[in-house]
Order: structure tokens, then C-alpha cells, then sequence
């Protein structure tokens, strides 16, 4: 009996497994590329009140925008951790209160760095997260 072996070449299946993996590779960088092409979602102007903040409630302030223009309907709940770990977090939802602007409370509770999560579900229902930190946040 005869065999006949290829080495390389079009029809090693070494050749074609590696082709495979390119072309998926591609088609799934192809796809993540376009998809972030076509949204541009902006969260801007984010602040706390009081300032300089402080234990207890906080306001947090921010515009959500889409493609620039104002986001509206848009869920937001406010998640609050410390920087170091250990503490539990806090909890709060953000309401629109004008076209784009959105505005939540969450009570801090001691001193120290903070980081504010924005976990937000535009009405479309894609999630998008975003972050703020607080540092330096005074005890009472």
C-alpha cells in the first residue's frame, strides 16, 4: 500500500485549521469594530454634592449622551464602594431629571476613597457601565 503525505499546502489540515481560526478571528474583530462604530455613548459632566463630599447622603450628578445628542429614558442605579477592601457597598437609582441629565443619591458610609458605579440600561436594553471616583470623602 501507497500513502502519499503533503507537506504544508493548501489541504494540510494544519494549513486549514489556521485558516479557519483567521477567517473567525477577523469576522469576530469585524464585528466588535462596527458595533462600537456605530454608538458613541458619553457619560459627561459627573460631580458629587456636597463638595467637598462628605459621610452620609451625597447627590450624584451626569448627562448621558448618545452620538451627542441628549439620552433619554435611560435605568441607572448607583453602585458605592470603598477603595480598599472589606466595606459593603451602597445602594442608589439615578432619575432623568431633564433630557440627558440624570441625578442619584447614595449614602457614603464613612470616610475615605470611594468609586461610584453607574450601571445603566439604555432603553434599547444594551447595559453600559461607567465609573467615578470620590476620593478623600470626609467623616462626620
Amino acid at each position: 500500500m501507497k500513502f502519499h503525505f503533503r507537506r504544508g499546502g493548501r489541504y494540510c489540515p494544519l494549513t486549514r485549521g489556521l485558516l479557519i481560526l483567521i477567517v473567525l478571528f477577523a469576522g469576530l474583530t469585524v464585528g466588535c469594530t462596527k458595533s462600537a462604530l456605530t454608538r458613541s455613548i458619553v457619560v459627561s459632566d459627573k460631580e458629587v454634592t456636597p463638595q467637598p463630599a462628605h459621610a452620609g447622603p451625597v447627590t450624584v450628578n451626569f448627562k448621558l449622551a448618545d452620538d451627542a445628542k441628549p439620552l433619554t429614558g435611560a435605568h441607572i442605579t448607583l453602585e458605592g464602594d470603598m477603595t480598599h477592601a472589606g466595606m459593603a457597598p451602597v445602594f442608589g437609582d439615578a432619575r432623568e431629571v431633564s433630557p440627558g441629565e440624570y441625578q442619584g443619591q447614595v449614602t457614603l458610609s464613612m470616610g475615605g476613597d470611594w468609586v461610584v458605579l453607574m450601571h445603566i440600561t439604555l432603553p434599547d436594553g444594551k447595559k453600559v457601565e461607567e465609573q467615578m471616583d470620590v476620593p478623600g470623602v470626609q467623616s462626620k
